[in-house]
């Protein structure tokens, strides 16, 4: 099983729409199994697939620490792809934590998906744009880091910062984990754009993918009718680039 973090710490780079598509592709086109791990207060993976809610157990309760990965695991319509889901209470949740010094804060995720450790063969974990405790607790069980990310300054101050709690991780919580690379979305072709893009490639520390997600009124109007892009626009150029995507993680992973 490979554990995959998404994150960033600038908001709306396409986290969220990223770890939903990759994932849907990687069960539907692929073959693989996979748990989706909505690991963010807003629980915009769990209205997309139709699980937000509170009538079952969350994210709130993994990190509480009460609950088993058989009980908080739902099925998507999508066959092989599960998740589990998150509401606004998993902010209490991670307060809860930080004030509990009896058990360990930073591995309660890690119990969780070791219990399915041969169940999936990908978790991807969508995160928020934090370095809150729920995202350590990410970073700790993952083999790799993704990071989405738009050409603005901001968002490179946010990789810069992201990639020092990475190492932080690295070195006190979870030793093999890596960044597999930086993935730029809302590419529009202008020189802005172009010359982001072309200086993200030639730094090396930031490991940017060949691949890119070109930025189209059709995202945003997939996420009204909750589909995954390809299903709602198969033609647009983010569908197609997010295949590119993918088949280079799966070069990248499975080699």
């Amino acid at each position: 099983m490979k554990v995959l973090t998404i994150a960033n710490l600038k908001g709306g780079v396409g986290k969220t729409v990223t770890t939903i598509n990759a994932s849907y592709l990687l069960a539907t086109g692929y073959g693989k199994n996979v748990l989706l791990v909505d690991n963010d207060q807003q629980g915009n993976c769990s209205q997309f697939f139709g699980v937000y809610g509170y009538d079952k157990p969350s994210m709130t309760d993994v990190m509480k620490r009460n609950v088993t990965a058989e009980q908080v695991i739902q099925h998507t319509e999508y066959a092989g792809l599960d998740i589990i889901p998150a509401n606004l209470s998993l902010a209490e949740a991670e307060k809860a934590v930080l004030m509990d010094s009896v058990t360990p804060q930073q591995v309660r995720l890690r119990e969780i998906l070791r219990q399915v450790k041969d169940e999936y063969d990908y978790v991807l974990i969508d995160n928020a744009p934090s370095l809150g405790m729920c995202v350590i607790n990410s970073l700790a069980t993952s083999d790799y880091l993704i990071i989405p990310a738009k050409i603005d300054k901001f968002t490179f101050d946010g990789i810069a910062c992201l990639l020092n709690q990475l190492k932080t991780v690295k070195e006190y919580f979870n030793p093999q984990i890596e960044l597999l690379g930086t993935l730029i979305t809302s590419y529009r072709r202008n020189d802005t754009n172009q010359q982001g893009a072309e200086w993200l490639k030639q730094a090396e520390k930031y490991k940017a993918f060949d691949s890119h997600i070109r930025w189209t009124d059709k995202m945003d109007e997939s996420t009204f009718t909750a589909e995954p892009v390809m299903v709602h626009s198969p033609r647009c150029g983010a569908a197609k680039d997010y295949k590119a995507f993918v088949e280079e993680l799966l070069r990248m992973v499975e080699g």
